[in-house]
């Protein structure tokens, strides 16, 4: 049965939304985006990068309680935070990982970008948490490659059938960058990357159910075309869905994107059977990839970043954001169907 977080007195946008502050069905716990806002919809401590970390993850803690789980459930945190080249990522993630006392910490996904929406808002966090139905805690084990550099979270997290893994980086066992500036290059090295925190688990690439890049908004476009080749082509037909969301700058200097990704294996390690589709009349990639639309393994159900286009990838409703999203809504319906 599905549970929402409803919770009086927790923050609120703004404006009229339809969304709940969380989800919880079956095993799985959802937290949307949370963030330092009152009731009212007002931002606290506009522009304290630090102290809207501690009231997000205090809010992400409420939701967390309300359906019956808390922070050592936590499987996975996207932390999307505002960067206009003064951000501290490192000391945002000690602070973060701070509050997971667990020894096994969740992986984690961090997402710079410009702004978030609102004047002050400076950082929102969301969660995946699981927690057994009969309130019993959940098995979880880690996949930190001997190669990969240190990191103060999971590089890999697996939890049942479901497996997350977080930020992946053109980096080597020390932190070094790898082929800075080279988005090719770069795109290789996180697929072996990825590939390595898989091995962990005994997973492959083609048991990957969704990749997320996000990349740096420059580079010529035949870079770009070669590194969604590289990313489109590390699986096997019918590959993962797929999701790429350009941002104004990546920590360390000289890296042109990062990825995240999830994944689902059986418990004896076989692969699961899967559901992979591009609808007829769908849009389409602008060079060839293996990427999917939709995925479904199991109860587990994967939609691919979606965007309002037609055809080969041609924009639908140019410069008009409230008619793209609705574009974008029904893309969504469509896949599902």
């Amino acid at each position: 049965m599905r549970r929402h977080a409803l919770q009086a007195g927790h923050w609120r946008w703004p404006i009229e939304v339809g969304n709940s502050q969380g989800v919880r069905d079956g095993e799985m716990v959802f937290v949307g985006g949370q963030a330092d806002l009152s009731p009212s919809g007002e931002v606290g401590h506009a522009g304290d990068l630090c102290a809207q970390t501690t009231a997000a993850l205090d809010h992400m803690a409420a939701v967390l309680v309300e359906l019956d789980a808390d922070v050592n459930d936590v499987v996975k945190l996207v932390v999307f935070y505002r960067d206009r080249g003064d951000a501290d990522e490192a000391g945002l993630l000690a602070a973060i990982r701070a509050r997971f006392p667990d020894a096994l910490p969740p992986a984690l996904a961090a997402v710079p970008l410009p702004s978030l929406g609102l004047p002050g808002l400076e950082v929102v966090i969301e969660a995946i948490a699981m927690r057994g139905t009969s309130g019993d805690r959940l098995l979880r084990t880690a996949s930190n490659p001997e190669g990969h550099w240190d990191w103060p979270f999971s590089h890999g997290l697996r939890c049942g059938e479901l497996v997350f893994v977080g930020t992946q980086m053109p980096l080597d066992r020390t932190g070094g960058m790898c082929d800075p500036g080279d988005p090719v290059a770069q795109a290789q090295i996180n697929i072996e990357n990825l590939g390595g925190v898989l091995a962990g688990f005994g997973a492959e690439p083609d048991d990957v159910c969704r990749i997320n890049t996000y990349y740096l908004g420059h580079g010529t476009a035949k870079d770009w075309a070669e590194a969604g080749r590289i990313r489109g082509h590390a699986f096997t037909w019918p590959g993962p869905v797929g999701t790429g969301v350009p941002v104004p700058a990546l920590f360390p200097d000289g890296l042109t994107q990062r990825q995240e990704a999830f994944a689902m294996i059986g418990a004896d390690g076989v692969r699961l059977a899967r559901t992979a589709l591009r609808p007829e009349g769908h849009w389409d990639w602008p060079v060839p990839v293996n990427f999917q639309q939709i995925v479904r393994v199991g109860r587990m159900i994967f939609i691919g970043g979606q965007i309002s286009a037609a055809g080969i990838a041609e924009v639908v409703h140019p410069g008009d954001l409230s008619t793209q999203i609705h574009e974008c809504l029904g893309n969504i319906e469509a896949t599902l169907k």
